[in-house]
């Protein structure tokens, strides 16, 4: 099955698709345990709060025109190879917040807010001017609530992308993580093929790729 791997920059704008899909990655999720000795018990192990999520992706970048080379009419397209490790280092200079995205044709198993908490990258002359890379990438946790800024911001409501007004005869879905066209129209229509549908009518919301949604858009169900 295809996989997409996208990194959208939050902070200041700007995506990139890696241009060669990894073979895999690792996802680690915990929880901080604290050990407690009791009088006349000795230790217990009492749970506390659970730890950020941490993923690291290991592949390469390159320019060369493999087949296996992912291409994309949006994000980073560079003719140096360079070009991609400098940007990630700029971000992470900039301290800026970024989406990792793992998408397939059914959905996104990947969709949450990261830092890159660090790039490792090699360079041997076997690998024909390719650079392999190691990304490490923590859970971005927001000290509070966000709030939409402006007026309205005493509201407790997220900033959602909210498609122009339609008739109220329409029905609307507002996107749940975990989400994807395929499932919603299903859903809907109790045929998933039937997820263009859905897409055409709201292009405005999702964009170029309808693999790429995110929870709290709000569709349109023709």
């Amino acid at each position: 099955m295809k996989y997409e791997f996208w990194l959208k920059n939050e902070s200041i704008g700007g995506e990139m698709l890696l241009p060669v899909t990894p073979e895999g990655y690792e996802i680690s999720y915990g929880m901080e345990i604290e050990t407690v000795r009791a009088t006349n018990i000795g230790d217990i192990n009492v749970h506390g709060r659970r730890k950020p999520q941490n993923i690291k992706i290991t592949g390469f970048f390159t320019v060369q025109d493999y087949d296996f080379k992912n291409s994309s009419s949006g994000g980073v397209a560079p003719t140096h190879v360079m070009a991609y490790v400098n940007l990630i280092r700029n971000w992470i200079t900039m301290k800026s917040i970024v989406r990792l995205i793992i998408a397939e044709r059914t959905g996104a198993r990947v969709n949450e807010r990261f830092y890159i908490e660090e790039l490792t990258i090699s360079e041997k002359k076997e690998d024909n001017g390719d650079i392999p890379f190691t990304l490490q990438l923590r859970q971005y946790t927001p000290l509070q609530e966000e709030q939409p800024k402006g007026k309205n911001s005493q509201n407790n409501v997220k900033r959602v992308d909210v498609p122009p007004k339609r008739p109220d005869s329409k029905k609307t879905y507002t996107v749940k993580k975990g989400d994807c066209l395929y499932n919603i129209a299903r859903q809907f229509y109790g045929n998933p093929n039937e997820w263009r549908k859905i897409y055409n009518a709201n292009k405005q919301v999702i964009g170029k790729n309808p693999n790429l949604i995110y929870p709290g858009q709000i569709y349109t169900i023709p």
